[in-house]
């Protein structure tokens, strides 16, 4: 099967640039608008993700739910002043066809307290699908699978 002339390697790592650097500069709003309507986002720890199951410590099921996670972040929940930054290795297409394109790379998050050091708080992989819709490449699927069994429990921003 061929992909669909719109997902070249160079427009999938526009699609992560724009996505990394849309999340680096806090700009949340924008966020679920790199996701197809009907998506899956999940953030899940490395030993569930092997073993085939299904809990983890974050899930979306739809572009609407990524939204209510971002009303969740503004509006409702109180945390330390905070910034992060990804450090996404190169996207690698591990896999094509009618679905879209499967691509995986490594993620580092490094979050900084503005009155401490920075610390890493996520190391993971991703393993993605990316589609063509709406004229633009969405992701239709995002699993981030961090390798720690534990991650510290202020990770309140998407990675």
């Amino acid at each position: 099967m061929t992909r669909p002339a719109a997902i070249t390697r160079d427009a999938i790592r526009d699609l992560y640039d724009d996505y990394y650097g849309t999340l680096d500069d806090v700009r949340l709003h924008d966020w679920p608008d790199f996701f197809a309507e009907d998506c899956l986002y999940r953030v899940i720890p490395r030993e569930n993700y092997e073993a085939g199951y299904t809990l983890c410590t974050m899930q979306a099921e739809s572009r609407g739910m990524l939204k209510d996670r971002v009303t969740g972040l503004t509006r409702t929940q109180m945390y330390a002043p905070r910034y992060y930054r990804r450090f996404p290795t190169a996207p690698r297409i591990v896999g094509e066809g009618e679905g879209g394109v499967q691509v995986r790379h490594n993620l580092l998050v490094v979050q900084t307290l503005i009155d401490k050091t920075s610390d890493i708080v996520l190391s993971a992989v991703c393993h993605d699908r990316v589609v063509e819709d709406g004229g633009r490449l969405r992701f239709a699927e995002r699993i981030v699978v961090f390798d720690s069994e534990m991650i510290p429990n202020s990770l309140v921003y998407p990675a």
